[in-house]
């Protein structure tokens, strides 16, 4: 995943690269120890990270293939890094076509980026104040394609609430690091305007055989 008011849509900010470098898994999470180091604002975390994320989806020589591991029943998240100071975590999750996320939060800042294929990323604004608990009053934003080597965002509050499928024919993997251990996130039924909080599961040799939640 800077609290300052402005426009949610897009939800997202695109970059691409066509970068061919050995920047690998060890390379990037050494970056973003660097990057936190120095206790930057959540925005230049954004921008750097961002940079960051770009380079290593250049290419995807450095994803194990215990990690491209996908479910028929559900997209896989595999953990790759847990930050032993619990300033991050980076993930790699595997969408089969068809496969999509619900409405959801994160409550903190992050960065997706596409190792392969593409995914679909729709953004939603927040229309009511908060005050009333386990209700959020949604407008769906303009949904956009993030395709291999391009870089998305999230930063809270005003561009964080949002949902991620996989619409294309193909197998599609993406690399998402966030500013906290991410247990558990809010969902949001845009129709009803009910927000239930969601425990999250990993599929990851490090955590056993556990279908993830969201």
């Amino acid at each position: 995943m800077d609290g300052g008011a402005g426009p949610i849509f897009p939800p997202i900010r695109r970059m691409s690269t066509a970068s061919t470098d050995t920047y690998g898994l060890a390379d990037y999470i050494r970056s973003l120890e660097a990057i936190l180091d120095r206790r930057p604002s959540d925005r230049v975390i954004i921008r750097e990270v961002s940079q960051a994320t770009k380079r290593l989806c250049a290419t995807d020589r450095w994803l194990e293939e215990r990690f491209r591991v996908g479910s028929p029943d559900a997209y896989n998240r595999h953990l790759l890094h847990r930050d032993p100071r619990n300033r991050f975590i980076v993930l790699s999750l595997v969408w089969m076509p068809g496969q999509m996320t619900p409405v959801h939060d994160h409550s903190c800042w992050g960065v997706m980026g596409i190792v392969s294929g593409s995914l679909e990323e729709v953004g939603y604004e927040r229309l009511d104040d908060g005050s009333r608990p386990g209700y959020a009053e949604l407008a769906e934003g303009r949904g956009s394609d993030v395709g291999r080597g391009s870089v998305a965002y999230l930063l809270p509050p005003h561009e964080e609430i949002h949902r991620i499928g996989n619409t294309s024919a193909g197998q599609s993997i993406s690399l998402h690091v966030y500013g906290r251990d991410l247990d558990e996130v809010n969902v949001f039924d845009p129709v009803s305007g009910v927000v239930s909080p969601m425990r999250i599961k990993y599929y990851s040799p490090e955590c056993g055989h556990q279908p993830f939640v969201i």
